[in-house]
C-alpha cells in the first residue's frame, strides 16, 4: 500500500517555501478571492481560477429555508474549508515531525441556535463553538501525534482565525484510544 503522506515531498516543499519567504518576504503576500453571483433566491455560485484552472461551486439552502437544495449550505462549505485546511496542516506536521500515519480523519462539528440569524433578541447568529474530532491510525507514540496536531493547529490559517472568534475543542484519538479531549462535559 502506498504511503498516505509523502513525507519527503511535503517536508521539502514546506522547507523550500519557508526558506524563500525568509530570504524575500515580498513573495509572501497573497490575496485569495472568489467571485460570487446570486443564481436565484438563496442559490449562489462561486467561481475562481486557481492553478490555472477554473472552479465553480454552488451553495444553497434547504427548501424550508427558501432554497432549492442545489448545493451544500454555506455552513457546510465553511466547516469543510476549516477541515480541509486543518487536514493539510496535520499532513505537513506529520512530515515535519516525522510521524507516519496510516489514516487521518477529522470531523468538524458546531452548534448554533437558528433564532439568532432570524433576529431573536439575545441569541447570537454565529456558531458558538467548534469541535474537531481527530482520529489517527499510526505507530507513533501519543506525544508525537499530539505534537503533529499542535503543529498543524498553530499554522492552519482558517483554524487560527476561528479560534479567535469562538472556542475550539479537540478530541484526538490514536488507534481508537482518546489521547486528548478538551470538550466540556456540558457541550450541547
Amino acid at each position: 500500500m502506498a504511503a498516505l503522506i509523502d513525507r519527503t515531498t511535503l517536508r521539502t516543499s514546506y522547507e523550500e517555501l519557508a526558506a524563500r519567504l525568509r530570504d524575500d518576504a515580498s513573495g509572501s503576500f497573497v490575496r485569495p478571492y472568489v467571485e460570487t453571483r446570486l443564481v436565484r433566491d438563496v442559490t449562489v455560485e462561486s467561481s475562481f481560477t486557481q492553478y490555472d484552472r477554473p472552479f465553480t461551486f454552488t451553495s444553497d439552502e434547504a427548501h424550508h429555508r427558501g432554497g432549492h437544495e442545489d448545493g451544500p449550505s454555506p455552513m457546510r462549505f465553511f466547516l469543510s474549508g476549516i477541515a480541509f485546511c486543518q487536514q493539510g496542516w496535520y499532513a505537513k506536521g506529520s512530515a515535519l515531525i516525522g510521524c507516519d500515519v496510516e489514516s487521518l480523519e477529522l470531523d468538524v462539528r458546531t452548534y448554533m441556535d437558528m433564532r439568532g440569524e432570524h433576529g431573536f433578541e439575545g441569541v447570537p447568529p454565529n456558531p458558538q463553538w467548534l469541535l474537531f474530532d481527530i482520529r489517527v491510525a499510526s505507530d507513533c507514540a501519543a506525544d508525537r501525534v499530539l505534537e503533529m496536531v499542535d503543529w498543524g493547529d498553530a499554522r492552519c490559517p482558517l483554524g487560527v482565525l476561528v479560534r479567535r472568534a469562538v472556542p475550539v475543542y479537540e478530541r484526538v484519538a490514536l488507534n481508537g484510544t482518546t489521547i486528548r479531549d478538551t470538550t466540556p462535559a456540558d457541550l450541547p
